[in-house]
């Protein structure tokens, strides 16, 4: 079953206007209708060629290249308040291979000004790194035009966290290549940034295979501040070293590559004194105490960038991703607790609400200045990230977030859950089909044909 709601039935005052100016033809908002199942219409919509008026079409001897190097296209006023989000794995590419279309679709929907970023659970890098490897697999000619600060990965809303956390607390950072991720969380501001690696080269009994830091932990930098890992002998004495190690943050900012050395490190952390490395807390398993104890001793507080279970590449079976970190680190947890205590962290990432206002307030910035929205389009492959963060988010200003899943990413549908978990507004083939829909739910008479066309 293909699901849809209409979120309108009638031409408005705004879509009226709009005919009388002949700035372009209008229709009626986007029937679910028009999204037909897979196996009845490869594509969501008609092959008919419809005819779509741009405010300023090109030249014959103009090219979306050539208004590159030129000033910011004018926004079809069809579309001055509307924006997309666009996941980038399994939306806009799959692997090392571009969504067919995707380069287009964003070549074209640039040329008309529309406001959209790209909202990804991926992490670990430099947004600019992203947007390079983006270029790369949908082969994009002028990046700079097309992607340039539109990239939020699931822990850029970092970068606006408190400059007193900054510049004087001390992160404990993992990450799929924790020495990128130190570098990358030191331009966020964040200066006393530390690595598992780090802990296991001051202290080597932290982590008894010592043949692993010869290669995959390799990287390392001294503690700040001349502190130690190895200061605190007596895990129970409150005679703190002045030089002993305080962690006042754990941010795993995606998926791990040695779970075993990370989970041992954010364990101690979690069960330590006030985030002194080495310590235990006299709490711990106190039943007397709200969660017998359990993490209620000033303990560090675990932030996990993203909760995708998995996600998706050419292999024809899901990955693994970050949110699988957390489940396998949440039954160690529950191990060490007895079951007496759920494991507190907080998330960023989607469906967080933390990272939709982030979106929200890039897209309302825009391509120069503040301006209004009134709906923003989500295009997604993950209904328990995607669709559920759209879903479930209200923005302050009044605007309206709407869910579209395209079917070429995580959810497949079987025959044990034929449809997905979270509901989005619209199921379609793919993202240009989802761009077509959104287009036409706003009363613009386009066509795939059109939004492919240069």
């Amino acid at each position: 079953m293909v699901h849809g709601r209409v979120l309108g039935t009638r031409l408005g005052p705004r879509c009226q206007s709009l005919l009388k100016a002949g700035v372009l033809r209008c229709s009626a908002p986007a029937e679910a209708a028009n999204v037909v199942p897979k196996t009845v219409h490869y594509r969501a919509f008609s092959i008919t060629p419809q005819t779509f008026r741009e405010r300023k079409p090109l030249g014959k001897d103009e090219s979306i290249a050539a208004v590159t190097n030129g000033a910011e296209p004018a926004i079809n006023p069809a579309f001055a308040d509307i924006a997309f989000a666009f996941d980038i794995d399994g939306v806009l590419y799959k692997g090392q291979e571009g969504i067919p279309g995707a380069r287009e679709m964003l070549q074209k929907i640039r040329q008309q000004g529309l406001r959209y970023v790209f909202l990804t659970n991926g992490g670990g890098a430099h947004e600019n790194a992203k947007a390079a490897s983006l270029a790369k697999r949908l082969g994009i000619e002028n990046p700079e035009y097309v992607l340039k600060d539109r990239v939020i990965l699931s822990h850029t809303p970092m970068r606006g966290w408190d400059d007193d956390i900054k510049k004087n607390g001390t992160v404990l950072i993992t990450a799929s290549q924790p020495e990128t991720a130190r570098q990358l969380a030191r331009q966020y501001g964040f200066q006393r940034a530390v690595t598992p690696a780090d802990l296991i080269a001051a202290n080597p009994h932290i982590y008894p295979f010592a043949h692993l830091r010869d290669s995959l932990h390799k990287e390392t930098s001294p503690l700040p501040d001349g502190k130690s890992a190895a200061a605190i002998t007596d895990p129970y004495s409150r005679s703190i070293p002045p030089d002993a190690l305080k962690v006042d943050q754990i941010l795993v900012w995606n998926d791990p590559r040695d779970w075993a050395l990370d989970i041992q490190v954010i364990h101690d952390l979690l069960v330590s004194h006030r985030g002194y490395l080495g310590t235990l807390s006299s709490h711990n398993g106190d039943a007397s105490l709200a969660d017998a104890g359990w993490q209620q001793d000033g303990q560090p507080a675990l932030w996990i960038s993203n909760l995708d279970l998995v996600w998706r590449t050419e292999h024809p079976v899901n990955r693994f991703g970050t949110g699988a970190f957390l489940e396998a680190l949440k039954g160690v947890w529950a191990g060490v607790t007895g079951g007496a205590a759920p494991l507190r962290y907080r998330a960023l990432g989607k469906p967080s609400r933390h990272t939709y206002e982030y979106a929200h307030e890039r897209l309302l910035r825009g391509d120069g200045g503040r301006k209004p929205l009134r709906r923003v389009y989500m295009v997604g492959d993950n209904p328990e990230s995607d669709i559920r963060g759209a879903n479930e988010f209200a923005p302050r200003d009044g605007a309206s977030w709407e869910s579209i899943l395209v079917r070429t990413g995580v959810f497949q549908p079987t025959e044990t859950e034929p449809e997905p978990r979270y509901k989005p507004t619209v199921v379609v083939d793919d993202v240009v089909d989802a761009v077509v829909w959104a287009l036409r739910n706003e009363g613009a008479d386009v066509s795939r044909e059109w939004l492919l066309s240069a």
